[in-house]
């Protein structure tokens, strides 16, 4: 075969061995890395080498044959570079999709069928027409005809490379530092060759008929060199960048190993409006000088560093504080020194190669810690956190207030050192059960205080957390509403027992002086008598209710029907002058406190102790009312005064407002206990109507019973009663009489005017 030599040659096969160069680097040195970015770059050098080395050989040919032999194998390289250069830039820039089997196929479509058809027919008629050597130029070169196959495989490859182009274009404008500089020159690699292909087909720049496309390689391989060694094509990915870097949440900022910064985030701009790539690290955190410093001593002292891994441990993070606009932020910086591994193949080494600083906004997590940290601090109780040993861990500054001791002198000692001996058996007993059953644990006892004495305590002890081996102790100190307590009970017994015997004494002494007087000074005698009576009651009354607030709160089913019966029999036996209706079910069964009773015989006794009238009217009623039954007792006495009743709807007494009895607060106590209402209703012209409401132990009354007071309402209305007397006609027969203290109806209605129904809570 003969050869001529060329211009063009020796540029080619420097091309070629710089291709085939870096695709044996990058098998060598990468195999352990094999990503489809590696593939893609080795697929695009061995195709320039084999296009490069091909040509080279089509010109060096000095005949026709041989020329038209090896422009074969250029066609082979040049059809695989139409391939391999958009798949290496679309895994360059992450567009995985496209080297999928389907999509891959399409991108391989045009150029498999151009390279199939040189095989098996030739360049000579596919792509040239006429061929022929012009030895014009001093040197043999293939002039020919353009086919229309050749035109469009031509306007395929520009319009792909194009794309290629536009693809690295937008790379560069989007990424910062290392990975805009790749991008850029990858697209100044790309477009090289074919800008000089283009220029020397229009005849601008040599030959005509040479293709000064693979000559350019020659000099593009020093820029995929720079962009390899120098830039780490092959070792950093934009593809993990863009996924992590830029659409990480953390604020990250890298720093090179002279203090400047090289790249950053779009979180860690937000944070640091100075911080910009290329400013030095004093000047992007000059609000925050602590983190520059922190910078600085990593990036000097990395070799040492190295060998922290991932980084600084949490507990070693730098805590910083921004001051902004409106609420402060808090910040952990950790810093990771970066090494970079030698280049080429003597990858032992490494060198220092910056600092990596991951901004970590902790605002929500640390206003929460001191949030709960300020209730804790602040809390009037003494909260403690104790571990398995029975230790103190943590107790809050509380404890000083209340017992005189510093948190620091007792964190560390026995949970039960303070505790009184005679309880300690008991709390002891409460600390074990806590970690055993997982339930929160109540205790009573005492702790001993700094200045010797002793202060009781109610204390609850669980677990922290379930998966933790400590409980958390909340103590309540009570020992001055223990000793008030205790104090007006013993006042309570105390007059009561006092008053008891002096009405006695007054009482006995009273009876004696009517032997003693004339008629005149009886009445005086009456009313002495009177308050006798009064007082008397009003100590029994004082009894029941100091049983009310200190009994367990326990509730029985109470047939109120019997019950209302029979205490109504007891009223009319006990005052004879009264008229006393009463009108029940069946049976009434509800679910009260079990002093009930003690509640409904003060109700009937104060419709007639405290009735003006000649003949005082009392009327009872149990009715069913929602899932319940209400008892209702109507009289025609003075009725209540306004302030009394307010008394009870604002549950307070004042100096000027206030019960003048105590059986309406007993009343009210005890049904409000048993999950009831009452209501206090004035009548007109004179009377009050109270009705209490209790629920059945179902929730639910009978409906039988619902029915028949319909009917019974219904009767009703045909009773047409005048005063007092009316009333208790009427309830006489019906007891339904529309004055009579139904109250499954409205007390407005039928003779009761309308009045608030708010119940006394």
């Amino acid at each position: 075969m003969e050869w001529q030599p060329t211009p063009y040659t020796a540029p080619l096969l420097v091309a070629a061995l710089a291709s085939f160069s870096f695709a044996v680097y990058a098998v060598r040195n990468r195999a352990r890395k094999e990503t489809p970015l590696v593939r893609s770059f080795v697929a695009v050098t061995v195709a320039s080498g084999v296009w490069s080395l091909a040509y080279a050989a089509q010109l060096s040919a000095a005949t026709l044959e041989a020329t038209l032999l090896w422009n074969r194998l250029v066609w082979v390289g040049i059809a695989a570079l139409a391939v391999a250069w958009p798949a290496f830039v679309f895994a360059y820039v992450g567009w995985m999709s496209w080297l999928r089997p389907r999509r891959f196929v399409l991108l391989c479509l045009v150029p498999a069928a151009a390279v199939g058809g040189v095989l098996a027919l030739g360049a000579d008629p596919l792509f040239y027409t006429s061929p022929s050597l012009d030895g014009a130029n001093g040197y043999l070169v293939t002039e020919y005809l353009p086919t229309p196959a050749l035109i469009g495989f031509m306007t395929y490859s520009y319009a792909v490379n194009l794309f290629t182009f536009g693809v690295l274009g937008y790379a560069a404008l989007v990424r910062d530092g290392v990975f805009r500089r790749q991008a850029v020159l990858l697209l100044a690699a790309g477009l090289a060759p074919m800008t000089v292909g283009v220029v020397g087909v229009a005849g601008f720049l040599g030959p005509v008929f040479v293709d000064l496309t693979p000559v350019t390689f020659a000099a593009t391989s020093g820029l995929l060199g720079w962009v390899v060694f120098r830039h780490r094509l092959l070792d950093l990915s934009p593809v993990a960048r863009d996924a992590v870097f830029s659409n990480l949440s953390d604020g990250v900022v890298v720093v090179d190993a002279d203090g400047r910064v090289v790249d950053l985030n779009q979180p860690a701009r937000r944070l640091f409006p100075s911080a910009a790539v290329g400013r030095d690290v004093e000047t992007a955190f000059e609000d925050v000088p602590a983190v520059a410093d922190l910078a600085s001593s990593t990036g000097t002292a990395s070799g040492k560093r190295s060998d922290r891994g991932a980084g600084p441990e949490p507990d070693g993070d730098l805590r910083v504080t921004l001051n902004g606009d409106s609420a402060p932020r808090f910040l952990t910086v950790a810093a990771h020194s970066i090494a970079t591994a030698g280049i080429g193949y003597e990858s032992g080494s490494e060198t220092a190669g910056g600092t990596v600083l991951l901004f970590r906004d902790v605002t929500e997590r640390e206003t929460l810690q001191r949030r709960y940290r300020a209730l804790i601090e602040k809390s009037p109780n003494v909260i403690a956190v104790c571990g398995t040993d029975g230790l103190l861990r943590y107790v809050s500054p509380s404890i000083e207030r209340l017992l005189g001791h510093s948190p620091a002198a007792i964190e560390g000692r026995p949970v039960i050192d303070l505790v009184h001996p005679d309880d300690q058996r008991e709390a002891q007993r409460a600390f074990e059960q806590a970690f055993e059953t997982d339930e929160q644990q109540s205790l009573d006892h005492r702790i001993a205080h700094a200045d010797g004495n002793w202060r009781r305590f109610e204390t609850t002890v669980e677990r922290l957390f379930k998966d933790t081996e400590e409980v958390v102790i909340t103590a309540t100190d009570v020992t001055e509403s223990r000793r008030y307590e205790q104090r007006l009970q013993v006042l309570n017994r105390v007059l009561r027992h006092d008053l008891k015997n002096d009405t006695n004494v007054i009482g006995g002494y009273a009876d004696l002086l009517r032997d003693h007087i004339d008629d005149e000074g009886g009445e005086y005698l009456d009313v002495i008598d009177r308050k006798v009576e009064t007082l008397t009651h009003l100590s029994d009354q004082a009894r029941e209710i100091d049983v009310a607030l200190h009994s367990d709160g326990a509730r029985a089913e109470i047939d109120l029907s019997a019950l209302v019966a029979r205490l109504c029999d007891s009223l009319a036996s006990s005052f004879p002058e009264a008229t006393v209706t009463v009108s029940t079910p069946d049976a009434a069964v509800v679910c009260a406190d079990e002093l009930l009773e003690s509640a409904v015989r003060n109700v009937l006794e104060n419709a007639v102790v405290h009735n003006d009238a000649d003949q005082p009217i009392v009327e009872a009623a149990v009715d069913p009312d929602d899932g319940g039954y209400r008892i209702a007792v109507a009289d025609n006495g003075p009725g209540i005064p306004p302030v009394e009743r307010s008394v009870f709807s604002e549950t307070r007494e004042t100096a000027l407002e206030h019960a003048s009895g105590l059986g309406l607060w007993l009343v009210h106590w005890i049904v409000t206990e048993s999950g009831g209402d009452l209501e206090i209703h004035t009548r007109e012209p004179t009377g009050t109507l109270i009705t209490m409401w209790l629920p059945t132990p179902d929730g639910d009354a009978a409906e039988g019973e619902e029915e028949e007071s319909e009917e019974g309402e219904e009767a009703s209305e045909s009773a047409d009663p005048e005063g007092p007397e009316g009333a208790v006609a009427g309830a006489e027969t019906e007891t339904k009489a529309d004055d009579g203290p139904r109250s499954d109806r409205d007390p407005a209605a039928g003779g009761v005017p309308s009045a608030d129904r708010d119940p006394a809570p």
